[in-house]
């Protein structure tokens, strides 16, 4: 699988001209499709069927890296059912054990709770953020906006869905999730560092 190396490292460079060049020669399977540009600077388009997320600054790719999602498959509409969901998103909060932006997590006291981050005593037994699930020492979590207006409307229940680190591995590759997409904790630590709150995410299958 690829990754693309070092954000400083060019790698990608499409004048508008490359652009419709590409387009034109490109498979339907083959096509970047993105979330729209918005006011952010990055976009993250997550390939389910072929396990890789996307990093995209406007029209450049910047890094690949490989993921897992949800063991009930794709296409969630209500909460328990264990999938991941489809459609255009954006990050809604982050958090992590001690990287420089978004809430802090503690041990014992932070969770996710009705799509919001909370410290508290107690909460959902699936949402420890500061877990071994969630990257453990190396957590880093961020959130999406799950359910959108658009969900809501077509009736789709659930909360707490993220991109997050996972340190639990079956001999290197990661373990399925409860819906959530899962990545190796050195890589959600680099995609944490680079995108923030209101970053557009689109979940292709």
């Amino acid at each position: 699988m690829h990754r693309v190396p070092s954000i400083g490292t060019p790698f990608v460079f499409i004048t508008a001209g490359l652009i419709v060049g590409f387009f034109a020669q490109a498979t339907p399977a083959q096509l970047p499709r993105l979330p729209p540009l918005k006011h952010a600077e990055y976009r993250i388009a997550i390939h389910c069927s072929l396990g890789i997320l996307q990093v995209w600054k406007h029209t450049e790719l910047i890094r690949e890296y490989p993921i897992e999602g949800g063991k009930g498959g794709l296409g969630k509409t209500r909460s328990g059912d264990h999938r991941t969901p489809i459609g255009d998103y954006e990050v809604s909060w982050m958090a992590s054990r001690n990287l420089n932006k978004g809430r802090r997590i503690i041990d014992e006291k932070s969770w996710c709770k009705g799509n919001r981050f909370v410290y508290a005593h107690t909460g959902p037994k699936l949402e420890k953020l500061w877990s071994d699930p969630y990257g453990g020492q190396q957590a880093a979590v961020i959130s999406i906006n799950y359910p959108n207006v658009k969900d809501g409307l077509m009736g789709f229940t659930g909360d707490c869905i993220h991109i997050h680190a996972d340190k639990r591995h079956d001999r290197g590759i990661l373990k399925e999730s409860y819906g959530c997409i899962h990545m190796y904790p050195t890589d959600a630590k680099e995609l944490y560092e680079l995108v923030d709150v209101g970053t557009p995410v689109k979940i292709l299958p």
